[in-house]
């Protein structure tokens, strides 16, 4: 039921970011969508070779650089415009767009100055081939001269024969994506846009098929070649009508501006242009400059150019599709539902991976359907699963892992956090068993714990006794250690298990000097006078660790030799009044990191073997202490040369060292009763 449940709400929110797709920022992801899959498609298969269907006149930075041209503004280049449309014209091109508009003519100063232009606009527009652009602007259009129109066989100042609206419309970001088949005049009426005209005169064909405007795909657009008027005026005038017949017969052809900075705009192919002068067709009279050109691709490509992308996506059918709502809507939906899934269903460490696959594929079916002319919501689709993902974690969180954290939270009173972690991971109750493992053992005790607890009810020695146990308890886990088990006053804690560390006695070593300078600098009380002191012990080992009892009760902890040598040697420190004292095995370990001072050899209660101690220093306890001075004084101890110890061990506790006073009434004690059997071992009388 519960597993229903979550996919149940899975699907909810996949339904609602499906339906949060819709809103302004879903739709401008889709718009972005359309221009990375033209750069991922332009990486893949690279650009589009030129066409052999459509080709540009060009009025280029070469025409106004040229000297017939360069002099003169453009309102007066009617007379080689009208030139070069004648030669064109010659070469029977299948029709010609004409996307320059001439609005002031020179007629009126020089009589029959535009007459070279007029006269093939005329020609053109009786044969059917011409089409004369112009932009609807709100409710005035800005159209060529009266002249120019008449000349293409209007009736009137009004009329639009053979004139239809050059517009590219952009989305609300600034970039082309689509150009208008048809387009609302200021009359009211409907007019084909000046490509989906051309396409017309040049096919006989209507282009508009459901959608009054066509999606541009620019990946798989060629490229119209490009020719500067400059040389073609120059290759008319030399009368080279073979170059004219090679290059322009039975092509569409438009006439417009290639420039550096005026009428470019950007496209859905605005990352995967090529430099300008790349799409240069062949040269009649005057070689192109090519140092003239930067070498650099270019955001934005004249609006000549998106016609001639328009055309060429007509004449081939090669526009793009978009998806219907509906579709759009369930794709994003099964997407956000899928990712929502594997995180709810398969464990965080697979369900990444899993995730980045199921993104990748999502990417790859946009690539396909892109090369099969659909648009799928890329960035959409990606966002969507991304978003859903975590929610699918989230619910796994808040509810499939229910179970895990009823388990860590009846465990992790008693069991080590790494324990618990484990069989949260693995799923499954402890189970009784244990393991041997080389381990360090800390166990303190309140020196005079009976004194200062006599005297003070229950109620208020448990309170304190926590609040002793609560920061014990917090230093060791800081040093990497486990508080093992309370004894009465006594904390045992287990270094090196469950978790091996790199140096688990350096770190119970680290541990004992911070609990002990952690009373110094904040004591703690029994009874409100009884200042708490504790003494430790430290013994390094090979320990059973593991979960031991009965299958009705049972406790992480640890067994062994090691824990009952620890316990001895927080027993010892009472008879030398120093707070910390290890093994021989942990000083060894330890060496490295911490100051030792060796205190004695001993034969602890219930253990043959005897152990070597040590007293852990501060660094500043170091400096204080002669320990060359010490150690030469212990073995004149260990030799039996008692009264020779004793001198030693006083110079030492006339510098204020309070062991080496304890060592001197011992020897003077062990010179007056002489041993014969002295092995330099101390026998521990009690526990």
């Amino acid at each position: 039921m519960r597993g229903r449940r979550n996919v149940l709400l899975a699907l909810a929110v996949a339904a609602l970011i499906g339906v949060a797709s819709f809103t302004t920022y879903g739709i401008a992801l889709d718009r972005l969508s359309i221009d990375l899959l033209h750069l991922v498609h332009f990486r893949l298969f690279g650009p589009p070779p030129l066409s052999d269907e459509v080709a540009i006149v060009a009025v280029d930075e070469a025409t106004y650089r040229d000297e017939h041209f360069s002099n003169l503004p453009q309102a007066l280049w009617t007379p080689e415009l009208g030139n070069v449309l004648e030669a064109v014209l010659a070469a029977e091109p299948k029709a010609v767009g004409v996307d320059v508009i001439i609005g002031t003519t020179a007629d009126s100063i020089v009589p029959g100055f535009d007459r070279p232009w007029l006269r093939a606009l005329q020609k053109g527009a009786k044969v059917g081939k011409v089409v004369l652009g112009y932009t609807q602007h709100q409710t005035e259009p800005v159209r060529p001269t009266v002249q120019q129109r008449f000349a293409v066989g209007a009736r009137d100042a009004k009329s639009l024969i053979n004139q239809n609206p050059a517009n590219i419309q952009t989305d609300e970001d600034g970039v082309a994506r689509s150009i208008p088949l048809s387009l609302a005049t200021s009359s009211g009426q409907g007019e084909l846009g000046l490509a989906a005209a051309v396409y017309q005169r040049a096919t006989g064909k209507a282009p508009i098929g459901a959608a009054d405007e066509l999606l541009l795909n620019f990946a798989d657009a060629k490229r119209p070649p490009i020719f500067s008027l400059a040389d073609l005026r120059a290759c008319a005038e030399a009368g080279d009508t073979d170059f004219f017949a090679r290059h322009f017969a039975d092509r569409i052809v438009l006439l417009g501006g290639v420039l550096d900075v005026e009428d470019r705009i950007l496209t859905s192919g605005r990352f995967a242009t090529l430099p300008d002068g790349a799409d240069l067709g062949p040269s009649c009279r005057i070689k192109p400059d090519m140092s003239m050109f930067s070498g650099v691709a270019r955001n934005s490509i004249p609006g000549v150019q998106i016609h001639g992308v328009a055309l060429d996506n007509l004449l081939h059918d090669q526009g793009l599709r978009r998806i219907g709502s509906p579709v759009r809507f369930l794709l994003l939906t099964l997407g956000a539902f899928l990712s929502a899934l594997i995180c709810l269903r398969i464990r965080p460490k697979r369900a990444l991976p899993t995730l980045v696959l199921l993104l990748l594929a999502w990417s790859v079916i946009a690539v396909v359907a892109f090369n099969q002319l659909t648009v799928l919501p890329l960035i959409t689709g990606l966002i969507a699963m991304a978003l859903a993902g975590p929610a699918g974690l989230a619910l796994r969180m808040g509810s499939m892992d229910r179970s895990r954290r009823q388990l860590r939270q009846a465990f992790s009173l008693y069991l080590p956090k790494s324990e618990v972690d484990r069989l949260v991971k693995e799923e499954k109750l402890p189970a009784l068993g244990g393991e041997l493992r080389d381990v360090t053992i800390l166990f303190s005790d309140i020196a005079s714990y009976s004194t200062l607890s006599e005297r003070v009810a229950p109620g208020p020695l448990v309170d304190e006794l926590n609040r002793y146990f609560g920061r014990m308890t917090d230093i060791v886990q800081a040093h990497g250690g486990f508080v093992d088990k309370f004894i009465g006053d006594g904390v045992l804690a287990i270094f090196g298990a469950p978790l091996a560390r790199e140096n688990a006695a350096a770190d119970a070593v680290r541990a004992s000097l911070a609990m002990i300078q952690s009373l110094k600098d904040e004591p703690l009380f029994i009874g409100g006078d009884g200042r708490i002191a504790i003494r430790i012990g430290l013994h390094r080992g090979e320990a059973i660790v593991g979960n031991i009892g009965s299958a009705q009760r049972f406790n992480y902890t640890v067994m062994g030799d090691a824990v009952n040598v620890a316990s001895r040697l927080e027993g010892v420190g009472k008879h030398y009044h120093v707070p910390i004292v290890v093994s021989e095995q942990v000083q060894e370990a330890a060496a490295k990191e911490f100051a030792f001072r060796e205190l004695d050899f001993i034969r602890v209660v219930g253990r043959d073997q005897p152990v070597r101690l040590f007293q852990p220093l501060s660094a500043e306890s170091a400096a204080a202490i002669d320990l060359p001075g010490f150690a030469a004084a212990l073995q004149l101890w260990r030799k039996g040369q008692f009264a020779e110890a004793g001198k030693a061990f006083a110079a030492l506790a006339d510098k204020g060292d309070e062991l080496a006073a304890r060592y001197v009434g011992w020897a003077q004690t062990y010179a007056e009763t002489p041993m014969t059997n002295w092995e330099g071992i101390i026998q521990q009388g009690s526990k």
